[in-house]
């Protein structure tokens, strides 16, 4: 409301300075002073709306209403339990190489890295359900 009433005085004094005689310094200075007290008026609008908004939600909502209600909550869902078998997948990954680096035949040893790396792989597919898991 306030935006609208600021609006049409500004309008009303554009228009009433454009009918009469060209303007003169002072009037250019005037005008100018106005539009600045304009736009103060409607940066402190903006503040007060966005206060009264945060007031409001804090009485009736709590953050738990906001975070299920929130867009973010149902357009981004995260799944912990891919997450936590490709930890299990790393984890025995990591074991596997500290026993493979162990031994002391190279050829063996690049073997063992090699098989480590594939079990590692064929875990992880079995994370991502792209193949089905294998019951050992």
């Amino acid at each position: 409301m306030k935006m609208i009433v600021v609006a049409l005085s500004v309008g009303t004094l554009l228009i009433g300075a454009g009918c009469s005689k060209p303007a003169d310094d002072a009037t250019d200075k005037r005008v100018g002073e106005l539009e600045a007290r304009v736009q103060t008026l409607e940066a402190q609008n903006k503040d007060v709306a966005l206060k009264a908004r945060i007031v409001g939600g804090l009485g009736f909502q709590s953050p738990l209403d906001n975070f299920f209600e929130s867009d973010e909550f149902w357009e981004n869902p995260y799944d912990s339990g891919q997450a936590d078998c490709s930890k299990g997948c790393i984890t025995a990954l990591t074991s596997q190489r500290k026993t493979c680096a162990i031994i002391e035949d190279a050829s063996r040893r690049l073997q063992c890295y090699q098989d480590a790396t594939d079990r590692a792989s064929n875990c992880h597919r079995q994370c991502s359900g792209r193949f089905p898991p294998t019951i050992p």
